[in-house]
C-alpha cells in the first residue's frame, strides 16, 4: 500500500496554528514528526502504510509513562504543562492527523491555538485532541529501540543501533501477532513465521495464502470423513497445518502492507467454512461406522456460530462505548484520572484467561487431539463441555460489563442489519449485542428439533443449517463494515420465520429438504458472496 502524505517536522518553535494551516490545505492525512524523535522506518510505516481511518499516535509501552492508552486508543496525554494519570505508555513523537475527522480536528486545534499554554506543539495537539474526545488510535513500537530526546548524542546512539538491525527480520517480528491465543502465540506462530518468510520470497499474496489454507482445510474435512484411524490422524495433522498457514495470510499482509476488505472477509469466512466442514466430515466418518453423530455435529456448529456472533458484537459495542469519553478542559493541568489499584496479573493468569476464551487455536487443537484419541464421538463430547465452560466464564464478565453501560442503544444499525427479523424501533436495551445470537439460537434449535422429530435426512439437514448459518455470518461481516444486504437478497432469504415456515411445509407434505439445502446454499454461499465482492469493486487476488 503506497500512500503520499504531507510530513511536517515539529520543532520547539513550531506553533499549533502552523499545523492547522498545513492540515487545512492538505487533501490527505498529515504526518507530524518531532525533530527529536528517532525510530525505525518499519515503525513509521505503521502510520503511513497501514489503512487508518482515524488520527493515530505512535506510542511505546512504558510503566508509569506520561501517556495512557487502552484498547487501541489514547485516553490520556501529557505535555510540559498537562499531566495524564495512570500512564502506561510513552508518546514517541509521531502523529497522523486523519482527514476523516477534519471538522473535529480543526475545531479542537483552533481552540487550543488560542490558549496561552506553552509547550511542544505536537504534545499540545495530542492533549487537545484526546481531551476533546476526538478518537486517537495507537500504533505500537516493538522489537526495536527508539528515543525522543533533546540529547543529540543519545539520538545518534539509537540511530546507530537501528541501522545495525536486520530490517527484514524486524518486519517479520512485527508481522507476528503477540496478542493471539496461548497455543497460537507459543506454538502455531513459531511455525507460521517460517512460512511467512517463504511466502515473502515467493511473492505470494495474502489472499492466495488464505485460499491455500482453505484448500488444506477441505482436505482435512475429507480425511476425517473416511472414518478410520489413520484417516482421522491425517485429518488432524492437516487441520493443524491449515491453521498454521492461516496465520500466514495476516502476517504476510502486515509484512507487505497489502490490506483489503476482501482479504479480511475471505480470511474470516473461510475459517468458519473449514471448521464446520470438519464437523461434517467427522459426523460423516462416524456414520460410515454405523454411529449417528449428526445431531451433536449440528448442535456444535450452532453453538459455535452463536458464540462467534456474540464475540464480534460485544467487542464492537464495547469499543464503541469506550469512544464516548468525558470532555476535559484543555486549560486544566491534570486530567483528573486516578487509576484503581489492581493486583498485577501474572503471565500465567494472563494466558489462562486467553485460553479460557477458547479461541480458534485451542479449539482446533482440541478437535485434532480428541478425534485422534477417541474418534468423532469423543470430539463431540469434549468440545461442548469445554465450549460451555468457556462461554459461562466469558459471559459472566460481559454481563457485568454491560450492566455498567448507559441504558441506551449505540450504533443501532450494527445490530439491526444482522437481525433477519423484525426490528424494534423503540428499544434502548444495552444488551442488544446478544439479540443476533439469540435469534440464531432460536432458528437453529427449531431446525435441529424438526430434524429429530420428523426424522429428516441428517446430512442434508446439517448442510441446510450450515447454509443458513453462513448467511448469518454474511450479515455479520457486512454489518461490521457498516453495510447491509440489498433488499432483494434479504427477500430471497425469506427471513427467519419464512425459512422455518417453509421447512414445516416441506415436512408436512413429506417433500425432500434437499431442494431447500441447494436453494439456500446457492443463495447464501454463492449469490450473496458474489454480490458482496462485486459491490465492493475490490481488487481480487
Amino acid at each position: 500500500m503506497k500512500n503520499t502524505f504531507q510530513t511536517i517536522s515539529v520543532s520547539e518553535d513550531t506553533k499549533i496554528y502552523e499545523i492547522i494551516s498545513a492540515y487545512v490545505e492538505s487533501d490527505s492525512d498529515l504526518i507530524l514528526i518531532d525533530e527529536t524523535s528517532v525510530f525505525s522506518q518499519p515503525h513509521l510505516e505503521l502510520l503511513t502504510d497501514y489503512p487508518r481511518s482515524t488520527t493515530t499516535a505512535l506510542i511505546a509501552p512504558l510503566y508509569e509513562g506520561e501517556t495512557r492508552a487502552t484498547g487501541g486508543r489514547v485516553l490520556g496525554a501529557s505535555s510540559s504543562f498537562h499531566i495524564a494519570g495512570g500512564g502506561n505508555s510513552t508518546f514517541v513523537g509521531v502523529l497522523r492527523l486523519s482527514q476523516n475527522q477534519r471538522e473535529e480536528v480543526i475545531e479542537t486545534l483552533t481552540a487550543a491555538s488560542k490558549s496561552d499554554i506553552k509547550g511542544n506543539a505536537l504534545d499540545l495537539v495530542l492533549v487537545a485532541l484526546v481531551r476533546a474526545g476526538v478518537f486517537v488510535g495507537t500504533a505500537e513500537v516493538s522489537f526495536a529501540p527508539y528515543i525522543r530526546s533533546k540529547d543529540a548524542r543519545m539520538r545518534e546512539k539509537i540511530r546507530v543501533e537501528i541501522e545495525s538491525l536486520n530490517e527484514a527480520r524486524l518486519r517479520l517480528k512485527m508481522a507476528n501477532r503477540a496478542n493471539d491465543g496461548f497455543f497460537s502465540v507459543f506454538v502455531l506462530r513459531k511455525f507460521s513465521k517460517l512460512f511467512t518468510w517463504a511466502a515473502v520470497r515467493l511473492r505470494v499474496t495474502p489472499n492466495q495464502i488464505t485460499l491455500i489454507s482453505f484448500g488444506i482445510g477441505l482436505l482435512s474435512a475429507y480425511a476425517f470423513s473416511r472414518g478410520n484411524f489413520w484417516s482421522i490422524f491425517t485429518g488432524a495433522l492437516l487441520l493443524q497445518l491449515s491453521i498454521i498457514v492461516d496465520c500466514v495470510d495476516g502476517e504476510l499482509a502486515r509484512y507487505t502492507r497489502k490490506f483489503s476488505q476482501l482479504g479480511a472477509w475471505l480470511d474470516a469466512i473461510t475459517d468458519r467454512i473449514k471448521e464446520y466442514l470438519v464437523f461434517f466430515g467427522l459426523a460423516y466418518g462416524a456414520a460410515r461406522d454405523g454411529r449417528d453423530l449428526w445431531i451433536p455435529a449440528m448442535a456444535m456448529m450452532l453453538f459455535q456460530a452463536v458464540r462467534h456472533l456474540s464475540d464480534y458484537n460485544f467487542a464492537r459495542m464495547s469499543k464503541l462505548r469506550r469512544t464516548k469519553l468525558p470532555i476535559i478542559d484543555f486549560k486544566l493541568a491534570s486530567d483528573g484520572f486516578i487509576p484503581l489499584k489492581k493486583a498485577k496479573k501474572s503471565r500465567v493468569q494472563y494466558w489462562a484467561k486467553k485460553a479460557i476464551q477458547f479461541p480458534i487455536g485451542e479449539r482446533w487443537l482440541v478437535i485434532s487431539a480428541s478425534s485422534v484419541i477417541g474418534g468423532a464421538a469423543f470430539t463431540f463430547t469434549i468440545m461442548p463441555i469445554l465450549a460451555v465452560i468457556s462461554i459461562v466464564l466469558v459471559f459472566r464478565g460481559r454481563i457485568r460489563a454491560t450492566r455498567r453501560w448507559a441504558k441506551e442503544r449505540i450504533n443501532k444499525e450494527l445490530i439491526d442489519n444482522q437481525l433477519d427479523f423484525f426490528k424494534s424501533t423503540k428499544s434502548n436495551n444495552r444488551f442488544d449485542w446478544l439479540t443476533p445470537s439469540i435469534l440464531r439460537a432460536f432458528e437453529g434449535v427449531v431446525i435441529i428439533g424438526l430434524t429429530v422429530i420428523a426424522d429428516l435426512n441428517r446430512p442434508i439437514a446439517f448442510l441446510l443449517l450450515f447454509a443458513i448459518i453462513y448467511g448469518h455470518y454474511d450479515n455479520l461481516y457486512r454489518a461490521l463494515q457498516g453495510e447491509h444486504k440489498p433488499r432483494w437478497l434479504s427477500l430471497a432469504g425469506v427471513f427467519i420465520l419464512g425459512r422455518l415456515a417453509i421447512l414445516v411445509i416441506f415436512i408436512a407434505l413429506s417433500w425432500s429438504i434437499s431442494s431447500l439445502a441447494w436453494y439456500f446454499g446457492t443463495l447464501f454461499l454463492v449469490v450473496s458472496s458474489i454480490q458482496w465482492v462485486t459491490s465492493q469493486k475490490l481488487r481480487v487476488i
